[in-house]
This record gives C-alpha cells, structure tokens and sequence, in this order.
C-alpha cells in the first residue's frame, strides 16, 4: 500500500501498481519509440509488453514525508529526441497522476539508460521535476 486516507464515507488506498499501470500507459503513447527499463539498462521482455509481467519492478514509487516520488528508468530508440521524451514523460505522468489519483507528485524523475539502435548503447541520463518548496 502506497496511500490510504480515511474519509467519512471510507477509506481510500492506492497501492504502488496503480501508479505503476498510469506511468506505463504514458510510455505506451510513444509506440514503441520507449521501453521501459531497470537501471542496469535491460529493457523489458517481450513477455512483460504484452502484459504477462509487472512494470512496476522498474520503478521506484515511494510515499515520503514531501510526498510522491516517481522514478522510471527507459530506454529510447534511435532517432528519438531524450529531451522532448523526457520532458514529455515527466509533464504526462505528472498529470495523469494528479488526474487519476488527486495525489501531486513531489517529484517524478526519468532515467534514459540507453539508445537503442542494433544494439542498446549505455546512457545515463537523469531529467526531473520536482515540487519546490
């Protein structure tokens, strides 16, 4: 469990897989173009797109005393600009968090580590946004 309030008609949770299921329907709208990855820079398995496997092992979700905090590590394929990527991602799951949750990420953090071309070359770079304050 990720987040639970009590309310006067119940209580509410949000466990880390539904943060997990949002981060990863905003990478499907590249089409292919970024895969989600783990931070030894091995992209998922063919198993895991077609949804046989839990995304969520490589991410880190976690509720900390400024809030939540995001980070998704992905690889990007050739071609593909890491800036408009990241910032795309970053501002997308920002907001469909928000959107879906009323919970405001306190950070959300996107870790290319990799290109993809005939084979993965090795990347790491970090872009974030994070609340100030």
């Amino acid at each position: 469990m990720l987040y639970k309030e009590e309310t006067e008609n119940g209580s509410i949770t949000i466990g880390k897989a539904v943060i997990a299921k949002i981060v990863a329907e905003t990478v499907s709208q590249f089409h292919g173009k970024v895969l989600i990855s783990n931070y030894k820079n091995k992209a998922v398995t063919f198993a895991a797109k077609i949804g046989v496997t839990e995304d969520i092992n490589n991410m880190d979700i976690t509720m900390g005393e400024k809030g939540l905090d995001i980070k998704l590590y992905i690889v990007v394929k050739f071609g593909t600009s890491i800036g408009l990527v990241t910032n795309r991602l970053i501002n997308d799951i920002h907001d469909k968090v928000y959107e879906y949750t009323s919970i405001e990420p306190n950070s959300v953090a996107v870790v290319v580590t990799g290109m993809i071309s005939k084979n993965i070359a090795k990347r790491n770079i970090e872009v974030r946004r994070g609340n100030e304050g």
